[in-house]
Formats: structure tokens, C-alpha cells, sequence
């Protein structure tokens, strides 16, 4: 059941992909609500086939559902550029949630380590530096969310090595440690595609296949784990 909620969750993106390049009506939004909704049943179906740890399969849907609210936002700031400052913040905000409850996942089967709070730090005043140097981004008011979101989602990165570190030999880990990489990665793409004046147009795309591969990752972890 999990393999084929996969297979059908490739198919929409295919489709959400093709919506991007070729704008038709608002199918893009719907495929991409489609996409979002079943990496969360791949994790609700991964969790009953796998009868995986409770705690673990409980927040990373939590972080998946959060994520879900995101994408909605994120399509709202899209489709109206009026409302757009406030529809981009909540997407930030709610994907803001969405980490914490990965990480809180993270730490529920893997505990905590003072060296994570070491490493988000370094994370992100890394990746802060690097976009404000980058003279082309602009980033306007919303800086001070970038900040906010940079520190959450560096350490929920950080936490997922942690984790890795501590389970080598997880199967489940693995998957779950490049998911989250692939997330920071995709959020890269994302500021570049929503803060440069005039963003090469596969950075769309390049975006959409980057997250929604971390959150197949993410969610089919539960399978495993």
C-alpha cells in the first residue's frame, strides 16, 4: 500500500511539474495540494504496515500536516501578490512548526545532544551570512523570519544527524537525515525563487522536486524506523 501511494504521489508531482511550465487554469494548485496530502498518507500507511514507534510516527505526521498548511500559504502568496507578505510569513510560520515536530521526532528516538545546539548555531549563521551577502536577494521585511526559520530548520537538520550518528546502522535514519538535507537544500532554492527580482524559471521546479523528494524521504521513513 505505501509503494503505491508512492507511486502515485511520483505521478502527481509529474504533474505538478508540467502545471508549472504550463499554466492551466488552477490545476497547479491542485496537484500540488495532492502532492502534499499523500506524503502524509505514505506516512499514515508506512506507520500501519510497519507498527513503527508511536512517538515517531505521531510527530513526523504532525511535521507533515504543518508542512500541508505551509504549501497552502505558499500557493496563496503565489496567486495573490496583495496578500502575499502576509500568506509567505504564515507559510514560514507553519513550516516553522512543522520542523520542530520533526525534530521533537528526532530527539523522542534518538535523545539530545549538547553538540546540536553547537551545530544549528554554526548551520545558520552560515546560511544567514550567505544569503545577505548575496547582493541580488532581497529580502526586504522579511528578514527577520528568514532569521527565525534559518535557527528552526538548522536545527532540526543538525538534530537529524545527531540522529544519524547515534543509529548508523538504521535504514530509516539514513533515509530520514538525507530527507532533511534535501529540506534545507529545497529552502535555499525557495529564497532564491522567492527573493530574487527575476528568478531563472527552472528554479521553480528544481524547488518543487527538491521538497517533495526530502518529504518523501521524511514520511517514508516511518516505514522503516
Amino acid at each position: 500500500m505505501t509503494y503505491s501511494l508512492l507511486l502515485l504521489m511520483c505521478v502527481s508531482l509529474i504533474c505538478l511539474l508540467y502545471f508549472t511550465y504550463n499554466p492551466y487554469k488552477n490545476y497547479g494548485g491542485i496537484f500540488k495540494t495532492i502532492t502534499s496530502l499523500l506524503f502524509i498518507f505514505i506516512c499514515i500507511s508506512g506507520y500501519i504496515e510497519n507498527n513503527a514507534n508511536f512517538t515517531y510516527f505521531i510527530f513526523i505526521l504532525l511535521g507533515l500536516i504543518f508542512s500541508l498548511f505551509g504549501d497552502i500559504f505558499l500557493i496563496s502568496a503565489r496567486k495573490n501578490k496583495n496578500t502575499m507578505s502576509k500568506n509567505f510569513i504564515y507559510g514560514l510560520l507553519s513550516f516553522s512548526f512543522a520542523h520542530m515536530f520533526f525534530s521533537i521526532g528526532f530527539i523522542a528516538i534518538g535523545g539530545f545532544n549538547i553538540y546540536t545546539i553547537i551545530f544549528t548555531i554554526l548551520v545558520s549563521v552560515i546560511s544567514l551570512f550567505v544569503l545577505k551577502s548575496i547582493n541580488i536577494l532581497d529580502f526586504k521585511v522579511m528578514f527577520k523570519y528568514v532569521v527565525f526559520y534559518a535557527i528552526v530548520i538548522s536545527f532540526m537538520f543538525s538534530q537529524s544527524l545527531n540522529l544519524y550518528f547515534t543509529n548508523k546502522s538504521n535504514l530509516g535514519i539514513l533515509i530520514v537525515t538525507i530527507g532533511a538535507l534535501l529540506f534545507v537544500v529545497s529552502d535555499l532554492i525557495l529564497a532564491f525563487n522567492y527573493f530574487y527580482k527575476k528568478p531563472p524559471k527552472f528554479l521553480g521546479a528544481l524547488n518543487l522536486l527538491v521538497y517533495y523528494l526530502a518529504q518523501i524521504l521524511i514520511s517514508l521513513s516511518v516505514l522503516y524506523v
